[in-house]
């Protein structure tokens, strides 16, 4: 018993000292996060160390077509894919991450010719499952993409098997993607990889229009509390 006793202490005490997010890692790679008020199980997270200042938590990645986006209402629930490659981390752990504190979002795109652009939100968080994961909160943007997503500001979440768009059909399996479609969308980033017809890609409006589908697309947020230091050599 006493054995018992002293590992569920040991348990205990590594789960406490477990991060909230990625503001503290100083490289990037896979780590394990606990959040007390989503879940007493920790799980992992790709943390970029990086980009702009890094501190970022990778929400979604697009970069080969490897991973099937066009997925049903639980999948995005859970999440799915690879943390190595393409992933969505799941909307119960992004609404858990944006309710436990206040974040930004940042948006990276890449097309096919080498481009690179983005797009910073200063604020950024969904409702529950109970309200449909609801984009509640989008901030200022800012960057070089383009403003392709606060059309979608108090959307509801939406995929083919749950339709909770305003368009009379559904955007989801008309955009063969999932997103918070309004009427139904200036950018989606869960389209079909290389699909190059009108909505059905990896969109995004503001950068390379509707019929053109990006190379790779990352979401990442991070605490807006975060401080970026620079290092001088």
């Amino acid at each position: 018993m006493l054995i018992e006793e002293l590992v569920k202490d040991l348990v205990k005490h590594n789960l406490r000292t477990l991060p909230l997010n990625c503001t503290g890692v100083k490289s990037s790679g896979i780590r394990e996060i606990l959040i007390p008020n989503f879940s007493n199980e920790p799980f992992k997270v790709a943390c970029d160390a990086e980009t702009q200042g890094g501190g970022w938590m990778i929400i979604l990645r697009r970069i080969d077509g490897s991973v099937d986006f066009y997925r049903n209402w639980s999948d995005y629930k859970e999440g799915f894919g690879d943390l190595n490659g393409e992933f969505f981390l799941g909307l119960d752990k992004i609404h858990a991450l944006t309710t436990d504190s206040n974040q930004e979002l940042l948006v990276v795109l890449e097309d096919f010719e080498g481009n690179e652009v983005f797009e910073t939100y200063e604020e950024f968080a969904i409702g529950n499952e109970d309200r449909k994961y609801v984009l509640h909160t989008v901030g200022k943007a800012n960057g070089t993409a383009g403003d392709s997503l606060s059309y979608h500001r108090d959307m509801y979440f939406s995929t083919h098997d749950q339709d909770n768009d305003y368009f009379p059909g559904n955007c989801a399996v008309s955009s063969t993607g999932a997103w918070w479609y309004n009427y139904c969308q200036r950018g989606q980033i869960t389209g079909r990889y290389k699909v190059n017809t009108w909505g059905n890609g990896i969109n995004w409006r503001s950068f390379k229009g509707m019929e053109y589908s990006l190379k790779s697309a990352v979401m990442m947020i991070r605490p807006r509390k975060y401080v970026v230091r620079f290092t001088s050599f």
